[in-house]
């Protein structure tokens, strides 16, 4: 059988989301027949990464409002937020991102919310 295990440049993890994603890319199953296949082709790696930010990450509204934390929750809450046990990682990103910010957006000023806090 197939793992479901995070591959791709987002770390794409669980059967229904190489489900969704496979639909939505291919309108087909491939991703679930063949999950290394994110993890080993690029272009894929690539494609799954814009999907899932696309049709998970990028409507909710704290994204939207441009909340760091918010992104995190949407992709790895179960795990970095609201008592997932790992909240330390998800501060190690916002200290990245308050770092990378200036860079790419010099007016911006970085918003912490929506994962831990």
């Amino acid at each position: 059988g197939q793992t479901y295990w995070g591959r791709g440049y987002i770390q794409l993890t669980w059967e229904y989301n190489y489900s969704d994603a496979s639909k939505g890319l291919f309108g087909d199953d491939r991703l679930t027949k063949d999950t290394a296949q994110v993890a080993s082709n690029e272009d894929i790696a690539w494609a799954v990464s814009f999907w899932f930010w696309k049709d998970r990450v990028r409507s909710d509204p704290g994204v939207q409002a441009g909340n760091f934390g918010a992104s995190i929750n949407k992709i790895n809450g179960g795990l970095e937020c609201n008592g997932g046990g790992a909240a330390d990682k998800a501060k190690k990103r916002y200290e990245m991102y308050k770092v990378v910010l200036p860079i790419f957006a010099p007016n911006e000023t970085p918003k912490e919310s929506g994962c831990y806090n």
